[in-house]
């Protein structure tokens, strides 16, 4: 009897599911208006850090803390912002090599970090905290009715230095918008995940000869479905998987858990594709895995999700997702509150 019971446990523990847990729920943290940051995680402290509503905010993911404090200047956010852990400041402002701004993570308050310089060929590039040479880098951008996969670090005195050139060798495709997934802690890695661009960057090709396309407002870009290794010390991309990867079925934000070496995307939408005449704006309360060295292709991870709100994309457009190494779980921010699944 004790034999049979122990079988039928260790059955039901093999096709138990993970369940996702509402930690903070909207009506004590509601996202509304509020930016985020794939690489703004100080993962020693477990503090998430976030703006929005003239505040910046700080969320404890030890207790679920949420501490708040009031924006203290008249300067803008900007396009994107990323965190320098070991200075306590999060770096932000417009795209390439206008103006940046360091902000104490502290006291809120604000200080130039680079002068301004006219660039009209970066819009929307992605910012990193280069923690080996203590610079502030970016990654690709858009200007000129061309997308970029140059990475650019600034290195004091006014002077922004090339690292990677941007060119046409598809090693990554030219994007922009891009949500660099923060690495392994110990090792100068940042991962890029899809988007969409193309090999050329060219804004004004009218289809994507290799995958699936998507109209902007001159031609077409890919949707890239795929995933790049950047190492910022030896500024080198590697391919993971892709581009037009099948299994990337979703346009979605990734999360990297570094104990595992397994890329996730947390939830998602499916873009508008070329040629196709169905519109699906919901929003995919699903989870892809990608264990890298050993799978092929991302799979689909059954998850228990009772509570969510199944939303449209754009109720969902500002969502973000972590992977908190202390609990060995996801975090994603959504509009329906913080939940955590947990991958023990």
């Amino acid at each position: 009897m004790r034999v049979l019971f122990l079988s039928l446990l260790f059955i039901a523990t093999l096709n138990s599911k993970p369940i996702w847990k509402l930690r903070i729920p909207d009506s004590l943290f509601s996202i509304q208006h509020v930016q985020f940051s794939t690489n703004a995680y100080d993962r020693e402290n477990n503090i998430v850090y976030a703006f929005g509503r003239n505040h910046l905010f700080a969320i404890h993911l030890d207790t679920y803390r949420i501490d708040s404090i009031t924006w203290k200047s008249t300067i803008p956010l900007g396009d994107k912002f990323t965190l320098d852990n070991q200075g306590k400041r999060i770096l932000f402002g417009l795209g390439g090599k206008k103006a940046k701004y360091a902000v104490d993570v502290n006291t809120c308050e604000v200080t130039l970090y680079s002068n301004h310089r006219e660039d009209e060929e970066s819009h929307y590039a992605a910012l990193y905290w280069n923690d080996r040479n203590q610079s502030l880098g970016y990654f690709g951008g858009y200007g000129f009715y061309s997308l970029k996969n140059w990475a650019v670090e600034y290195e004091g005195n006014g002077n922004w230095v090339t690292v990677h050139p941007n060119i046409d060798n598809c090693n990554p495709p030219k994007r922009s918008h891009t949500n660099l997934i923060l690495g392994h802690p110990d090792k100068p890695h940042l991962y890029v995940l899809s988007g969409f661009g193309s090999c050329s960057g060219n804004q004004l090709e009218q289809e994507c000869k290799d995958g699936l396309g998507i109209w902007n407002d001159l031609g077409s870009w890919c949707w890239l479905r795929d995933l790049f290794l950047y190492d910022y010390e030896q500024y080198t991309f590697k391919r993971i998987i892709g581009p037009h990867e099948n299994s990337i079925n979703m346009e979605g934000i990734g999360a990297y858990d570094y104990h595992t070496n397994t890329l996730y995307i947390v939830g998602g939408r499916l873009p508008h594709i070329i040629g196709n005449n169905k519109r699906d704006d919901s929003f995919q309360n699903k989870v892809l895995r990608l264990r890298i060295g050993k799978d092929k292709a991302f799979k689909n991870i059954t998850t228990g999700t009772k509570g969510m709100k199944q939303t449209t994309w754009y109720e969902q457009h500002n969502y973000c997702a972590f992977y908190n190494p202390k609990r060995k779980s996801l975090i994603w921010f959504r509009s329906d509150g913080l939940w955590e699944l947990s991958l023990k």
